[in-house]
């Protein structure tokens, strides 16, 4: 029965993304829950990743457009 709850828990998270991150945002607000360390790191690594994704296509654009040598 466990195994059922969980995988209907998967679904709900995938079906309902904004949902589910506002409510890891809450739990790791009050920073009780042993999961606040891994929710806020990964959280960090998002924002971090998204910029680290518009630096390249800005850099390779400008590359591309000066001759690419």
């Amino acid at each position: 029965m466990f195994l059922e709850e969980k995988a209907k828990s998967i679904v709900h998270s995938v079906e309902h993304p904004v949902e589910t991150a506002k409510a890891l945002e809450h739990e790791a607000a009050g920073g009780y829950s042993a999961r606040t360390p891994a929710i806020a790191l990964v959280g960090v690594m998002l924002v971090i990743g998204v910029l680290l994704v518009l630096l390249l296509a800005v850099a390779m654009t400008l590359y591309f457009l000066n001759g690419g040598s």
